[in-house]
């Protein structure tokens, strides 16, 4: 009896042994899974994140089609800056990819082992369900408005330019916010051995921690006419054409690279869009100011790799943009380095009239 549970016991360890070394080895899939970056435990994401929207007199822009400036409030065109929503917080960021041939995003999905499961099993992704959302739900974040201009002109980004001597830009660019570090003391021993205390990490950190270089912003452009009643719609026989914006496309984790990488789509082909519709800047990169000094960093901004028209627009035409921005997971640079980034990014419309005289003011009819 004694040697039948004796028997019995180590039956049960050994299966216990089995189970803990099958969970050990789960675990490995989950822990290896979470370094790459559609398979992410803690998955990266932005909740920070300041973005502007400008354009030039003569190219005017509305959430509307009533009230018409030459900036908007970006969180207010995606309705985040409601009453219920005083704080203005952003909605979230999350790695997902988009397809072209589908016209949607898509976020990743795996199997219980913690591999990534084949494309035609992730969950496909729709704006009234996942854009501009601060829970579990969100995932990028869309931004409608319209332009207009009062004579025919090519619309384009407008390039990166430093002001103040290199401490701040205007135009287009992304980067990540530079973030004060006091620094801290640690003890040092000198060759008398006498200990000494150093300042240490005294500086700015980067607080985008490289998603700013996985960053992407989408342009769909749809132009409008009015119909009968008066109302804007979509032109029946034009199709709305969809422009990607990649910033600082030639930086990776160990510094600027000696050439381009595309982002490989999940429709098959080399890059999410062909490379007419893909706008390359390369990156905006910052150092420290000479001394050291809070809040002042001196900034390097990316140049258009070439120039790209966005659109063309005729005379008192209006078009409607849809702005999509997100978190690129095919890109190379979309890891799972930290929690939450802190990412910055200037839009900024230009534009180049038919008889190059220059932009003059819209003035409505009163």
């Amino acid at each position: 009896m004694g040697n039948h549970k004796h028997h019995k016991l180590n039956k049960q360890r050994k299966r216990t042994i089995i189970y803990s070394y099958m969970l050990f080895i789960l675990l490995i899939f989950l822990v290896t899974a979470s370094y790459t970056w559609f398979s992410i435990s803690r998955t990266p994401k932005v909740s920070n994140m300041s973005v502007y929207i400008t354009s030039q007199p003569g190219l005017e822009m509305s959430l509307d089609k009533e009230e018409w400036s030459l900036q908007l409030d970006f969180w207010e065109a995606v309705g985040a800056t409601t009453e219920l929503n005083p704080e203005k917080d952003n909605p979230v960021l999350r790695p997902v990819t988009w397809s072209n041939e589908n016209q949607c995003f898509y976020a990743a999905a795996y199997g219980i082992d913690g591999r990534l499961l084949a494309y035609r099993d992730w969950l496909q992704l729709s704006d009234d369900r996942n854009a501009n959302k601060q829970n579990f739900e969100g995932y990028y974040i869309k931004a409608t408005f319209f332009m207009r201009c009062g004579q025919n002109a090519e619309i384009s980004l407008s390039p990166a330019v430093e002001v103040n001597e290199g401490i701040d830009g205007s135009g287009t660019y992304v980067r990540g916010i530079p973030v004060w570090n006091p620094g801290y003391y640690v003890d040092k021993e000198d060759e008398e051995g006498n200990i000494m205390q150093e300042l240490v990490g005294f500086g700015h950190d980067n607080s985008g921690q490289g998603a700013e270089n996985a960053i992407r912003v989408g342009f769909l452009i749809t132009t409008l006419e009015q119909n009968e009643e008066g109302e804007y719609v979509p032109i029946e026989d034009e199709e709305p054409v969809f422009m990607i914006y990649e910033p600082n496309c030639d930086i990776g984790y160990g510094g600027l690279r000696e050439e381009y990488i595309p982002t490989p789509s999940m429709d098959g082909t080399e890059n999410l869009v062909d490379f007419e519709h893909l706008i390359l800047q390369t990156a905006t990169t910052w150092t420290e100011a000479d001394p050291i000094e809070n809040g002042v960093v001196i900034h390097t901004l990316g140049e258009f790799v070439e120039e790209k028209t966005l659109f063309k627009i005729k005379a008192a035409q209006i078009v409607q943009i849809d702005l999509y921005l997100w978190l690129e997971g095919q890109d190379s640079e979309c890891i799972n380095r930290g929690s939450e980034a802190q990412i910055q990014a200037n839009i900024q419309f230009a534009g180049k009239n038919e008889t190059q005289t220059g932009f003059v003011p819209i003035e409505d009819d009163e």
